[in-house]
């Protein structure tokens, strides 16, 4: 049941008949195609934002089978987000965790130490952006494309196997990058901040005569760290008395590009990012600076879309991508010092053909099917001049067919259903269905009703990996896929020309949950480490947002979510909020200033030993402002404005029950356009 105050549950009413109680114009919307809808009201003060990753083709927000967030190049450069995982925090029902070394995102009141971000499909333009032997989405400066070549990040929540198979358990996240004609010009940036954070970025889009649009993107990043960071778990003698000193520097390089001409588009991209671990994770020896990851990706694609063949909208896909990951593990000290090498790589290539028809008014079929040929996926683990502990390749092909009909059948109503089949690693098959309907009684509402399922397969870390180093990890090949069913009701209400919300109500129930647990090694009967599908997880939960258009060029938006999640027998998951809330103000200042205040809450959240850390708060402030230099603008981003002190949660990978984050923080940049 989900519990809460009386005065939360009479706010909560009160929201709901604000939203059903509004009157509106009469005139019926098309929710299926946009173009097809009557003509609305002529005054506007919300442009409605397009989104294609809810149904592979450009829909407005209101229109798509799934509640949407679309986080616009505008709140990201007025908000100061530093990453992609600071931008998806400020939607609802999102909030981001830490170890020092990766960056973690949860979703409604999910998020399972050490799960790699492989329950959320990211995407870039499309693109699946998840790796192939850990499924990892990147959302911190791990992420590889800068966000000043993002156009917009279209946040899809819900399942999402029906179009895309694997992984798309939570939520779809699509960025969308710039282009030649929306960005046109070099912008450079050079920026700093603290913990000697020094970086520079450059951006080129061209639009040129002959129709080629050409936009570039590439930046180098140098953090040197905390000078020193104290974990009182590590406090004695041995061990520094628990004083990490220059353990926590970070670099990254990153390099996108895109094209189009025609029918034609093509965008790739490459980056490399060494994190330095200040945390002693995996029992290393505590403060080394040699232990550190090493993460690369790259990738290429190409896209043809001609026009429509006898009625045919088609579309076709080919792409190569590859990873690299290469850790750095030090134990022991003096004569007993031991280097560690963990590395993972793989390499893949793939295709998708699509294609869409209207098979009469308002009617709209898609199908399409997709297959990825993974020929050397490998992991390998060794102590450097001694043994061996793991070589494992495995060569695989993974493929998809899915279908999904869009029909208005009636003025007001839109019927969507969807279903995929899946095949993963050559063996495991998947069915994956979905069913929406909205109703819009006028332009300014829409209900909508989802249901939804979708799985994760297993990934090769999971099934294959084996160590002897630190506690050991044992190998289990008969994993299970996990699978998800959702069921959610979304209102959303356009309450007057200034003011849009949204409500929704939601339960997800998530079966044969793949979690790491303590088991006998059969061979030496020592405690080792290895996944295994240990029961189901569950959440009932509700969200409540307010989109403002205020008077003087001002602009907000509001949020709360409330999610009540359980593990199997009714336990409280780990790093699982009941509370959520989002506060966000764009407003111009005199003199052609832009400032972006922010506030963030996220409620008492539980650890593995049963600690209960406090809600936190963090307000965060950025200014933009011009200068007399025509095309040169600076900004000064402040974090943590009022000196929070706040732990996240820790995996199971570390002797810290909860590792402490950054208190006040700046940043200060400098951006000329020419």
């Amino acid at each position: 049941m989900w519990r809460g105050s009386d005065m939360r549950t009479r706010t909560a009413a009160a929201f709901f008949g604000l939203l059903l109680g509004v009157n509106g114009a009469p005139a019926a919307v098309n929710a299926a195609d946009p173009e097809e809808s009557p003509p609305q009201r002529e005054l506007l003060l919300f442009e409605e934002p397009l989104v294609t990753a809810a149904a592979k083709r450009p829909q407005t927000t209101q229109a798509a089978p799934s509640s949407v967030t679309v986080i616009t190049r505008e709140e990201i450069r007025a908000y100061g987000y530093r990453t992609l995982a600071e931008a998806l925090s400020s939607a609802r029902g999102f909030y981001r965790s830490y170890d020092r070394n990766y960056t973690y995102l949860g979703v409604r009141g999910f998020l399972r130490p050490g799960d790699y971000n492989d329950r959320i499909l990211l995407l870039v333009n499309g693109h699946t952006y998840n790796d192939d032997v850990f499924q990892q989405a990147f959302f911190g400066p791990e992420f590889g494309i800068d966000l000043e070549a993002v156009e917009r990040i279209e946040v899809v929540r819900g399942p999402g196997a029906a179009l895309y198979g694997g992984n798309a358990l939570f939520a779809v996240i699509n960025v969308v990058t710039a282009n030649g004609v929306e960005r046109p010009g070099a912008h450079a940036v050079a920026e700093t901040g603290s913990f000697g954070r020094k970086r520079g970025q450059v951006t080129f889009g061209r639009s040129f005569g002959n129709g080629l649009d050409l936009f570039v993107s590439g930046s180098v990043l140098d953090v040197d760290g905390h000078d020193e960071l104290f974990y009182p778990e590590y406090a004695s003698p041995e061990t520094n008395r628990g004083f990490a000193r220059d353990a926590d520097g970070e670099r990254a390089l990153d390099l996108f590009l895109s094209a189009r001409h025609g029918s034609f588009y093509l965008q790739g991209g490459a980056n490399d990012r060494t994190k330095y671990i200040p945390t002693g994770a995996y029992d290393t020896a505590f403060g080394d600076p040699d232990t550190r990851t090493i993460d690369g990706r790259y990738f290429f694609e190409v896209q043809y879309a001609p026009p429509p063949v006898a009625g045919v909208l088609p579309s076709a896909r080919l792409y190569y991508d590859g990873m690299r990951y290469h850790g750095t593990y030090v134990y022991g000290t003096g004569a007993e010092r031991v280097k560690n090498e963990d590395r993972a790589s793989s390499h893949w290539v793939g295709g998708e053909l699509k294609g869409e028809r209207q098979v009469f008014p308002g009617n709209r079929v898609t199908l399409g099917t997709e297959y990825a040929h993974h020929p050397d996926a490998r992991q390998r683990n060794f102590d450097v001049g001694g043994e061996e502990f793991l070589d494992d390749s495995r060569s695989f092909g993974n493929w998809g067919l899915y279908g999904q009909d869009e029909w208005t059948v009636l003025p007001q109503v839109t019927l969507t259903a969807g279903l995929r089949f899946d095949r993963y690693y050559d063996q495991q098959q998947e069915l994956s269905p979905r069913l929406s309907a909205i109703w819009s009684p006028d332009p300014t509402t829409a209900v909508k009703l989802l249901f939804g399922k979708a799985f994760r397969p297993p990934n090769l870390y999971e099934q294959y990996y084996a160590s002897e180093t630190g506690l050991g990890s044992l190998p289990n090949a008969n994993l299970d896929a996990e699978r998800i069913t959702t069921y959610e009701v979304v209102l959303e209400r356009e309450l007057t020309p200034r003011f849009r919300a949204v409500a929704s109500v939601y339960h997800y129930k998530v079966d044969d949950l793949v979690d790491q647990t303590v088991v006998e090694s059969p061979d030496t009967g020592d405690p080792v480490v290895q996944f295994q599908n240990l029961g189901t997880a569950r959440a009932t939960g509700g969200e409540l947002g307010l989109h403002m258009s205020l008077p003087g060029g001002a602009s907000g938006r509001m949020s709360y979510s409330h999610q009540q999640a359980e593990l199997s027998g009714g336990a409280r998951p780990s790093n699982s909020p009941r509370h959520l809330g989002t506060a966000s103000l764009r407003v111009p200042l005199p003199h052609g200033l832009q400032s972006g205040f922010e506030l963030l809450v996220v409620g008492p959240r539980r650890t593995l030993e049963g600690r209960t850390l406090d809600t936190v708060t963090l307000a965060n402030l950025n200014v933009v402002s011009p200068t007399p230099l025509h095309g040169l603008d600076v900004s000064v981003g402040l974090y943590n404005l009022l000196d929070r002190e706040y732990s996240d949660p820790a995996g199971a990978e570390h002797q810290q029950d909860s590792i402490p984050q950054d208190r006040f923080t700046f940043r200060a940049q400098i951006q000329y356009a020419f």
